[in-house]
């Protein structure tokens, strides 16, 4: 079984437009301290809270939601996808695909994005399929922009050597490579049950330090690490310090944190994402505009950055 998930694991959507639609919310008023301090209190929120106790009502939800996620996807819908995109002033979004081994929805992908001008779409290869050079051979000849790599959900680790060969196969097609990276829980909450032991062992799967072994071993192929490392955003910096090929996107990251990566390394490896349909639009877009600080720097993360890697 595969599934077609709108932008779910990383969208960095807003490729066209999306930032002089919004350019008139972007002033400053003036605000009173009260108010700068409650401001400050919000750069702060990522999308959820996480809670470190499972026999808790917090903490029963918790659980209920990771056993129950994937049911979200009912609403990934390419009508409803277009509205939310509509609602929020979102030209073009990227629509990606989860699959287990030797199985695509590659033709599936390319009707929809064939009949939507406002739809992209990467390719998805799994490490462990048979025929991954007659996949990769396939879907050139299709309307992919790049190509998309899940190690946490898809139950393979980013730097093992099934990885690594496909990795070197698709560097040769010259496209970018997106991938889920970084813890997607703190580790106050992998210490507790409220992960099951197969969560546990998956995420550890995109860990950044797994991920520094990938990037010197190619250097000249271009990377996009979504979620801004998750959890483990304080090493993302360093990876963006050192790596000049690593593009990051911004979903599930709260304003601060977003501010914290334009400060230490600029705006223009940083793309706009959601991780839609988990994560509304309107958190990561708000984020976006509390961090930034000119529409210079709003143009690279909504729009630029992307329309550089999309090749439009």
């Amino acid at each position: 079984m595969s599934f077609i998930c709108f932008t779910i694991l990383p969208i960095f959507i807003g490729t066209i437009g999306l930032s002089h639609y919004l350019s008139p919310i972007c002033c400053t008023p003036f605000v009173d301290s009260h108010t700068a301090s409650l401001h400050s209190e919000l750069n702060k929120v990522y999308f959820s809270d996480c809670p470190t106790k499972l026999f808790s009502l917090d903490g029963f939800k918790t659980k209920v939601r990771l056993f129950t996620g994937a049911f979200v996807l009912n609403y990934a819908t390419t009508e409803k996808l277009l509205m939310d995109m509509n609602n929020n002033g979102i030209n073009k979004a990227i629509i990606q695909q989860i699959n287990p081994p030797d199985k695509n929805s590659a033709d599936i992908m390319e009707e929809i994005v064939t009949k939507n001008e406002r739809l992209y779409t990467f390719g998805s290869v799994h490490p462990f399929d048979k025929n991954i050079d007659s996949q990769i051979k396939h879907y050139m000849n299709l309307h992919i922009k790049g190509w998309k790599l899940n190690p946490h959900v898809c139950g393979f680790s980013i730097d093992c050597k099934e990885s690594s060969a496909l990795i070197e196969k698709l560097s040769k097609t010259g496209l970018p490579i997106l991938c889920c990276s970084g813890l997607g829980l703190p580790q106050n909450v992998l210490s507790t049950n409220i992960p099951s032991k197969q969560t546990k062992k998956d995420v550890l799967n995109q860990r950044l330090d797994k991920y520094e072994i990938v990037l010197n071993t190619f250097p000249d192929t271009t990377f996009i690490l979504a979620h801004s490392g998750c959890f483990e955003f304080e090493n993302m910096v360093n990876l963006l310090k050192n790596h000049q090929n690593v593009y990051t996107d911004i979903s599930i990251q709260p304003a601060e944190h977003i501010k914290t990566l334009i400060e230490k390394t600029g705006s223009e490896r940083i793309l706009f994402g959601t991780d839609y349909p988990f994560v509304t639009q309107a958190f990561s877009i708000l984020s976006v505009l509390r961090a930034t600080k000119n529409e210079d720097e709003r143009t690279f993360i909504f729009s630029k950055n992307a329309k550089k890697l999309l090749n439009e």
